[in-house]
C-alpha cells in the first residue's frame, strides 16, 4: 500500500477510535440498536428521536430539503432531522473535524471519500442494512448506481443521479437564427459541426462571429459553449474516442495515451484556438452557469443535469440536447450516496429517512426535487411509463422538451459506463494531481498529452486500480 495511502489509513483509525464511545461497546456494536431503535421498528416510537442530516447544495436545493425533512417529521411522529448545511467546498474539511471530536452526523451526502470511509469502518456497509431491515435490495435500483468497495460492501446507492448533457439559451439561437441542437444521439452532432455552431454563437464587441476574419477574440462579449470544467464533464469525451482513465489491467495511469488526450485537447481547444469557450479567468468571474446563460454570456453549457433547476429558478427560456461525439456515444450517471455512520444512535430511523430521500414520491418538495434538479435511482421509474413521466415528462413546467429523449434515453440506451470516481481507487489525490497539470492545458502553456506524459510516474505510484475491477 502506498504511503499516502497508509496515512490515511492510520489517521482514520484513530478517528474511530474518538468516535467508538458513540456507539455499544464490544464486537457486537455494529450490528445491535437501541430499544428506541428496536420500537422503532414494530412501528413505535416511545421516545423523541434525532437524527443529523448533513448536504450540501445551492440555496434552492437547501430550501427544498429543508422541507422535505419537515415532511418526514410530519410523516414520522417522534422523529426529528437535525439539518446541517455545508458548502460543499468546505464539506470534508468540516467532517473531518466532526469525526475528530465523536460528533460525527448521523447521515450525510458523500463523495468520493465515502469508499474510503466504509473500507475504514466509519461508515455502514449498506448491504448489511438492507439485510437487517429486509425491504429492498440492489434489483430495486440501475445497475451502475452503487458505490461499492468491495463486492460484499456497499455505501450505498446513488441517492438522486445525474448525468452530463447539453443545455442551451433559446433566445440566443433564435436571434442569430441557428437550429437548436438535435435532441436524439442518432442525430447527435460531429465535433466538428458543434465547433463551427459555437464559432457562430461567439460574438465580438463589434458584433463578429469568430467564423469572420474580423473577429476580435481578445473582446469577447458572448461565448458559444462553457464546459462544467472537471472531469465530469471531459470523461464522456474521452470514452467516446476510445480513451480510459486506466490502462486495461488498471494498474497504470492512461489519460496521457492518444485517444483520450486528444479528447481533452479537443475541449481545451475551444479557448485556446477556437475561442468559443472563456478562458479559466473569465470563467471563474461568471457567477454560476445559469447566470452566465441568463446574461446571455454563454449560449450553450455542458456540465451536469442539476443545472436545470437554476435555469428553472432564473428563468432562462433553454432546451436540452445531447453531447457532440464523433464516435461511441458514451456519458454515465452519477451523484452522491447517503452514507449513515457507524455512530448512528438511531439506526433504523436513519435508514428509513435515507430510503425516503431516494423515493420521489415521499413528498411534494421531494418530488419537485426530482422535477427540476435530480434524477431517480429506483429502477421503476424509468421502467413504468407513468412513473417515468411523473418526474421526467416535458409536460412538466419544470422540463424542457425531449427531455426524455435527450438526457434519459440517451444515458441509458447507449454505452453507459461507471464514472471513474465512483470506481478508482484513491481518486481525490489522483484528481487533484491531474486537474493541476491541466491547468496548463486550459491556459494553451502545452497540449494535452505533454502536461499528462509529466504527471504519469507520479499518478502511477498512486493508483491501486479499481473498486470493482472494472476499467475505468
Amino acid at each position: 500500500m502506498k504511503l499516502r495511502r497508509k496515512i490515511l489509513s492510520i489517521i482514520l483509525l484513530l478517528v474511530m477510535a474518538f468516535s467508538l464511545p458513540a456507539c455499544s461497546s464490544g464486537n457486537k456494536s455494529s450490528t445491535n440498536t437501541t430499544d428506541t431503535q428496536k420500537d422503532s421498528a414494530s412501528g413505535t416510537v416511545e421516545e423523541d428521536v434525532e437524527i443529523t442530516f448533513a448536504f450540501w447544495g445551492s440555496t434552492a436545493e437547501k430550501e427544498a430539503i429543508e422541507a422535505t425533512c419537515r415532511s418526514f417529521e410530519a410523516a414520522n411522529p417522534g422523529v426529528k432531522i437535525k439539518t446541517m448545511h455545508v458548502p460543499s467546498g468546505d464539506f470534508l474539511t468540516k467532517l473531518n473535524a466532526m469525526i475528530a471530536t465523536g460528533d460525527t452526523p448521523d447521515i450525510s451526502y458523500s463523495d468520493s471519500w465515502n469508499c474510503q470511509l466504509g473500507e475504514d469502518g466509519i461508515i455502514w456497509n449498506y448491504n448489511e442494512l438492507m439485510e437487517k431491515f429486509g425491504d429492498i435490495g440492489t434489483d430495486n435500483y440501475l445497475e451502475y448506481n452503487w458505490w461499492n468497495w468491495n463486492e460484499n460492501a456497499s455505501c450505498g446507492p446513488v441517492f438522486a443521479p445525474g448525468t452530463v448533457t447539453m443545455v442551451y439559451n433559446k433566445d440566443m439561437f433564435d436571434e442569430l437564427g441557428i437550429e437548436y441542437p438535435p435532441y436524439s444521439v442518432e442525430n447527435a452532432w460531429s465535433w466538428d459541426e458543434f465547433v463551427e455552431v459555437a464559432k457562430k454563437l461567439t460574438i465580438d464587441a463589434n458584433g463578429h462571429n469568430a467564423t469572420e476574419s474580423d473577429f476580435d477574440p481578445s473582446n469577447i462579449r458572448q461565448f458559444g459553449v462553457m464546459f462544467e470544467g472537471s472531469s465530469f464533464s471531459y470523461m464522456p469525451f474521452v470514452y467516446g474516442n476510445g480513451g480510459y482513465y486506466l490502462s486495461e489491467d488498471c494498474n497504470e495511469f492512461a489519460l496521457n495515451e492518444p485517444a483520450a488526450a486528444e479528447a481533452i485537447q479537443k475541449i481545451t481547444d475551444l479557448v485556446n484556438v477556437h475561442h468559443v469557450h472563456p478562458s479559466a479567468t473569465q470563467q471563474s468571474n461568471m457567477t454560476s452557469p445559469s447566470t452566465a446563460m441568463q446574461s446571455e454570456q454563454v449560449a450553450m453549457y455542458i456540465g451536469g443535469t442539476w443545472t436545470m433547476l437554476d435555469l428553472n429558478e432564473a428563468g432562462v427560456n433553454y432546451g436540452v440536447g445531447v453531447l457532440p461525439m464523433d464516435h461511441n456515444y458514451s456519458t454515465y450517471m452519477c451523484g452522491s450516496s447517503l452514507v449513515i455512520y457507524k455512530s448512528a444512535k438511531h439506526l433504523k430511523e436513519t435508514y428509513e429517512f435515507g430510503k425516503w430521500m431516494t423515493n420521489p414520491e415521499s413528498s411534494k418538495e421531494l418530488l419537485n426535487l426530482f422535477q427540476n434538479l435530480w434524477m431517480p435511482a429506483p429502477k421503476e421509474y424509468y421502467e413504468d411509463e407513468e412513473k417515468l413521466n411523473l418526474w421526467a415528462s416535458s409536460d412538466l413546467e419544470s422540463r424542457p422538451d425531449h427531455f426524455i429523449e435527450a438526457v434519459v434515453d440517451s444515458t441509458l440506451d447507449y454505452n453507459l459506463v461507471r464514472q471513474p470516481d465512483m470506481n478508482i481507487k484513491n481518486w481525490s489525490e489522483i484528481n487533484t494531481m491531474v486537474s493541476s497539470a491541466l491547468d496548463a492545458v486550459w491556459l494553451g502553456e502545452k497540449t494535452a498529452e505533454e502536461a499528462l506524459n509529466e504527471i504519469k510516474p507520479s499518478v502511477d505510484t498512486l493508483i491501486e486500480g479499481t473498486y470493482n475491477g472494472d476499467r475505468s
